[in-house]
């Protein structure tokens, strides 16, 4: 009885083990091929069979499952120096996306070994990197049309690598950067259009300042001439004025205007002390010093 017993429980074990591997799933991020007897399960066509995401089954200990990724895969190989068309080196670090399209051709080309996949792809983008350089200028190849340079890469790996069920998503350049002789020239070339453009700089400043020099030498001359002649006219005015107002005083009181000019002479007489007049003393000069009313 109780080699009955451990009879069933052996079989009943046995039975939900090929139960269980008669079953896989495969989730969104996969597909799968069967594999019977090592040999890959075929539809009417020939082809790999594909199994999408689900519940699927097998035949335990006669069939194996393989997975292969059907999500974007991302290849970064390593930099590396392309030439351009005006023989210019650049290090260029690029990285490519690329995934699984046709899993049955897939399997049958690379035995399902990305790697190997990717080695394929790493050739083709390199190639094609070299060919797209080499037709651009430096300039070119750094600036407005890397753009136009990563998809026409794409659109020509893609157009080499159907055989092998795999399609490139995207290429593109991380970082370009000159070599270390194209960094010494650029930089050399960067520092005499500097110098060039200080220079010119300098040059158009010295003679935008000689212009103003000029324009306020002109002004200031302008100005001391306005500044002159005004202070003619003015002390011409009042020479007349004064001239006036001694014929006035003249013609009104003869002497006190004669002794208004003689005051005049005094303080111009006698304006320093170092001034020295030699006079006789009884001379009209002095009249109105030795007496008010000049007698």
């Amino acid at each position: 009885m109780q080699f009955k017993s451990m009879v069933a429980a052996i079989l009943t074990v046995v039975v939900v083990l090929l139960g269980l591997n008669s079953v896989f799933i495969i989730n969104e991020a996969e597909r799968a091929l069967k594999l019977r007897f090592g040999k890959v399960e075929r539809d009417a066509d020939n082809l790999p069979v594909v199994f999408e995401p689900g519940l699927h089954f097998k035949l335990p200990l006669f069939e194996s499952v393989i997975r292969l990724d059907a999500r974007v895969q991302t290849m970064d190989p390593k930099p590396d120096v392309f030439t351009t068309s005006n023989k210019q080196f650049l290090d260029v670090d690029t990285y490519v996306q690329w995934r699984v399209k046709d899993f049955s051709q897939f399997y049958l080309r690379t035995n399902g070994q990305f790697r190997q996949a990717e080695n394929l792809l790493e050739r083709l983008v390199d190639n094609g990197l070299r060919d797209q350089f080499g037709q651009r200028t430096l300039q070119e190849s750094i600036s407005e049309q890397r753009e136009d340079l990563m998809d026409q890469i794409r659109v020509d790996v893609n157009q080499r690598v159907p055989e092998y069920g795999i399609e490139v998503v995207d290429i593109r350049v991380k970082k370009v950067n000159y070599t270390a002789d194209v960094v010494g020239r650029v930089y050399d070339q960067i520092k005499s259009e500097r110098q060039a453009t200080a220079i010119d700089i300098r040059s158009q400043g010295q003679k935008e300042g000689n212009i103003l020099k000029a324009k306020t030498d002109a002004d200031v001359q302008r100005i001391i001439a306005e500044a002159d002649e005004y202070a003619r006219t003015t002390r011409g005015n009042a020479d007349a004025e004064v001239a006036k107002i001694y014929a006035e005083t003249y013609n009104k009181n003869p002497e006190f205007y004669a002794f208004l000019r003689s005051l005049d002479a005094y303080k111009a007489s006698f304006n320093s002390k170092d001034d020295v007049l030699v006079i006789k003393p009884d001379s009209e000069f002095f009249k109105y010093l030795k007496d008010a009313n000049g007698k």
